[in-house]
């Protein structure tokens, strides 16, 4: 019973997260996924696998209800959203089949894989922070440029199970110059598209774990607990997003990378 208070908690908390910043919540997913369903009596073996598959549902339904509230406002922008989200989704339906869903990848490697991204996008995020910017003027994306955000976004959400929203919005941002709200915007929607698509496959994948109420990877009385979360947390975040200047919310961004970085260098070491 603690465990589904805790997760509801952690639904209501990402789903504030992916409405505010646009990562999709995963952040806050894959910090206590792995506890709950060790305590669930799910294998160390397949912890990987099953955290990854029901991060990406929540992370589904945190983009849902951000992409909502962000239709409402007018804030959305279907042509970029579609672009990289094709891109993304094949990708990551790769990565997930010829790499998550392998023996190869344990607890040790998902663990390596979140400390060394993470700890990137912070450098690159409080170093874009300390620069003044010499435009405010966003610049047109070009078709080649959102294909290579899909890739990476694709390939960094089927190995993290975080969305992709981690790669998008640096590489949106301080990369291609588009503001912190339109590359948040941009990353919502693609998450939506490729958490999606991921999760069909979970529910799809055969794990040698069965235990009531799973489907594949999917274990339905666990997210369905997060997701209601999620729902109601979401559109806050979108609605306190509005407030906030860019830089604020680059930091807060920051804070929650650092949170869980600091829980996967224990892990790998202990």
């Amino acid at each position: 019973m603690i465990e589904f208070i805790l997760l509801f908690i952690m639904g209501l908390l990402g789903g504030f997260l992916a409405g505010l910043i646009g990562v999709g919540g995963g952040v806050l997913y894959i910090l206590i996924l792995p506890y709950v369903l060790i305590n669930m009596g799910y294998p160390d073996a397949e912890i990987v696998q099953f955290t990854i598959a029901n991060s990406l549902v929540g992370t589904m339904f945190a983009a849902l209800s951000g992409n909502v509230a962000l239709i409402i406002k007018k804030e959305f922008f279907w042509k970029e959203v579609l672009i990289v989200g094709f891109f993304g989704t094949i990708i990551s339906l790769l990565v997930l089949q010829f790499v998550v869903q392998t023996d190869w990848y344990q607890r040790d490697k998902f663990n390596v894989v979140i400390i060394l991204l993470m700890s990137f996008i912070v450098f690159r995020t409080l170093k874009s922070n300390r620069k003044e910017s010499s435009s405010n003027t966003e610049r047109s994306l070009r078709k080649h440029e959102l294909g290579i955000v899909g890739s990476l976004a694709g390939s960094i959400s089927a190995l993290s199970g975080l969305g992709g929203g981690v790669v998008m919005i640096p590489i949106l941002n301080l990369r291609f110059k588009q503001s912190m709200r339109k590359a948040k915007s941009i990353s919502l929607g693609v998450i939506f598209i490729t958490s999606m698509v991921m999760t069909i496959s979970n529910l799809m994948a055969q794990p040698t774990t069965n235990i009531e109420g799973q489907i594949g990877y999917v274990v339905w009385p666990l997210v369905l607990v997060l997701s209601l979360g999620v729902v109601i947390g979401s559109p806050y975040g979108v609605r306190i997003a509005r407030k906030l200047s860019n830089r604020t919310i680059s930091y807060i961004f920051v804070s929650f990378l650092g949170v869980v970085i600091i829980d996967k260098l224990i892990q790998l070491l202990s």
